[in-house]
């Protein structure tokens, strides 16, 4: 039973993001477990953090979720866009929240700041400055795909498993 359930871990797709520049030339790839990331910006007008939370759909579509942030100001969204059902739009611990967004976004792309911004990749719990991959003012452009896990030793894998669950 647990040979099986290591193989199906092991021939299971995972989801892998990967961030190229204009020229298509991969930058930085990070594999988010459940196809959900954030990515965290200082708002240029209003001065205040923004977190914009995406999951990655089945068809490899990066989807906006949700996005919260401390106050309205200009260019922060207020209502939904045209032609879109209203989102769930709360109020929690002083933050706003806009829930229900749903917007299919293919190929995400973001012009990084050059002075306020501040842009920071955020997934399972780590915090990636888009410094650390792109000059600022530069293009990233998200991709998502699925591909098989690579797991070296694999037997060992299994047996671990196996004596694990036993």
């Amino acid at each position: 039973m647990c040979f099986m359930g290591g193989i199906l871990y092991a021939v299971s797709p995972i989801v892998v993001v990967i961030l190229s520049d204009e020229r298509g030339e991969e930058k930085f790839r990070f594999y988010p477990p459940d196809g959900r990331f954030t990515i965290r910006f200082l708002h240029s007008w209003a001065r205040s953090p923004v977190d914009e939370l995406f999951q990655v759909d089945a068809e490899n579509n990066i989807v906006l979720k949700e996005t919260i942030y401390e106050d309205f100001g200009a260019g922060l969204p207020h209502e939904p866009e045209p032609g879109r059902p209203m989102s769930s739009i709360t109020v929690e611990n002083g933050k706003i929240h806009i829930r229900g967004i749903d917007r299919i976004i293919p190929d995400l792309q973001i012009r990084t700041g050059r002075f306020v911004a501040g842009h920071t990749l955020v997934y399972e719990g780590k915090h990636v400055p888009f410094s650390n991959f792109a000059a600022p003012g530069s293009v990233v452009i998200f991709k998502a795909q699925r591909v098989k896990r690579r797991i070296p030793n694999f037997m060992k894998y299994v047996a671990f498993s196996c004596h694990a669950v036993l």
